[in-house]
């Protein structure tokens, strides 16, 4: 495999990061409700949107010259806000032909690493209760279940069962 590197997103990255997330979202849709055109579309605008100026700590991963993958980290309980700590893992996308390489996994590295650089006492991550793939690799780096529940997701417009994961840093 090509070379990765990690770096914190830059303008130039602002497509690559949409489409990533965009076509990883499309590879690992979970519910049937996710296969409407109207959600997919919600989708794909709203990581357009959030590419342009994302209140957040984001990480991509590059191969081969272009975005192959990314992680943000926020504020669970202040989301956007950089006055609260940054100890939720939002993100964590990786396009579907680079999966299975443990870009995740280091993904994930990196923003533990700035929490900890922060000098945070965990790290939170919340995903879709269906997503089994990544629960798995949340629980193998360290995670465990702390919250299980129904939110409304905003970007779909649908209720979602959800799982939180917490890890001691």
């Amino acid at each position: 495999m090509a070379d990765l590197t990690f770096r914190t997103m830059t303008d130039e990255d602002r497509d690559g990061v949409a489409r990533v997330g965009y076509i990883s979202w499309l590879d690992n849709r979970h519910y049937p409700e996710w296969f409407d055109p109207e959600i997919e579309a919600r989708v794909e605008s709203w990581l357009k949107d959030f590419v342009k100026n994302p209140k957040c700590d984001l990480v991509v991963c590059c191969a081969e010259g272009r975005v192959v993958g990314w992680g943000a980290r926020d504020s669970y309980d202040e989301p956007g806000n950089a006055t609260h700590p940054w100890d939720y893992i939002s993100d964590l996308w990786i396009d579907p032909g680079f999966q299975g390489r443990g870009i995740g996994t280091s993904l994930l590295n990196q923003l533990i690493d700035r929490m900890r650089a922060d000098n945070l006492a965990k790290a939170r991550i919340e995903v879709a209760q269906a997503n089994l793939r990544a629960i798995d690799l949340y629980i193998r780096q360290g995670f465990r279940e702390t919250w299980r529940g129904v939110k409304m997701s905003e970007t779909l417009g649908l209720p979602l069962p959800r799982l939180l994961l917490e890890k001691p840093i």
